[in-house]
């Protein structure tokens, strides 16, 4: 299986995972992603073996990947990526040599079927699976992935708070002034935010919480395993589109994500229980009093 990324993208494939675990179950099943999905991969369980992908640049390591595949001996390959780099692994293979290939490269053995009308991504995914007559269960809580959160002394009422996202795409992330308002509301209402981030983060939160000090600022501590417990005991999540937010909606937590035009959740939103999307195509013009709103609406605040 053929699935390099992102978090968030590697959360909404989970359930094809399961599938092809349950469908291959006498077979080594493999996955191929990158160096930095690898351990979540290893700590599912559901792979042999978890192959790793530095993404190198064309064209000598789109080669080096094709020929690497060829060598695993694989009889069939599910490529749930399905962009131009797993579609050139797949040309780069001598034509006699190549296995079983499932996935939207023309001339592939299965191709995959065309995108449902309004479709979410595990839709598209559910179509591709049965259309090679294997079902796909719904998404479940990653039981798998936990880790001790004891130290960080979290209260019995708190929220997590997600401020961050990509650093190449600022029009995805809510303003830092609104997530104080919101933080501060929540404050009021006996709820504690608990910021999580990476260190790309840090200037986000750090202000959130200068400025609101009953925050409990995780900015930077958390592995993915502590997010997956902390979302377990919180009442709530609100962040932006942001992969954290697909950890915290896979367990059954309760999440508000926050979307702009940059970003359609009828194809990406987390999967999850309990999930709501509020969407601006600009998110500058969310206020704050919108997403309380929202938040009583759905009983979380």
């Amino acid at each position: 299986m053929i699935k390099l990324g992102a978090l968030g993208d590697f959360f909404m494939a989970l359930p094809v995972m399961q599938a092809l675990r349950g469908a291959h179950q006498q077979d080594t099943l493999s996955v191929l992603t990158i160096p930095s999905l690898a351990p979540l991969a290893r700590a599912s369980g559901l792979f042999e073996r978890v192959l790793e992908d530095p993404l190198g640049r064309w064209p000598w390591a789109h080669w080096r990947q094709s020929r690497a595949i060829l060598r695993g001996g694989y009889r069939r390959v599910y490529d749930l990526q399905g962009n131009r780099r797993s579609g050139w692994y797949f040309r780069l293979m001598p034509a006699r040599h190549r296995p079983e290939w499932a996935g939207p490269v023309v001339g592939c053995a299965l191709p995959r079927p065309p995108r449902p009308p309004g479709a979410h991504r595990t839709e598209w995914y559910a179509a591709q699976l049965a259309a090679l007559g294997i079902d796909m269960p719904p998404a479940s809580d990653p039981t798998w992935l936990a880790a001790p959160i004891a130290h960080f002394e979290v209260p019995e009422r708190f929220a997590l708070i997600v401020p961050g996202g990509s650093a190449h795409r600022p029009a995805k992330r809510w303003p830092v002034a609104h997530y104080q308002i919101l933080c501060a509301a929540l404050v009021a209402r006996g709820i504690v935010p608990v910021l999580l981030g990476t260190a790309v983060d840090a200037t986000a939160c750090g202000a959130i919480a200068s400025n609101v000090p009953a925050c409990i600022d995780l900015t930077g501590q958390t592995s993915l395993g502590a997010i997956a417990s902390l979302a377990r005991l919180a009442i709530a999540a609100i962040g932006n589109d942001t992969g954290p937010m697909h950890v915290i909606a896979s367990t059954g937590c309760a999440v508000l994500t926050l979307y702009s035009a940059e970003s359609d959740p009828g194809f990406i939103a987390p999967l999850g229980p309990r999930v709501h999307c509020l969407r601006r195509e600009n998110l500058q013009t969310l206020e704050a009093s919108d997403v309380l709103a929202t938040l009583g609406h759905i009983g979380l605040a």
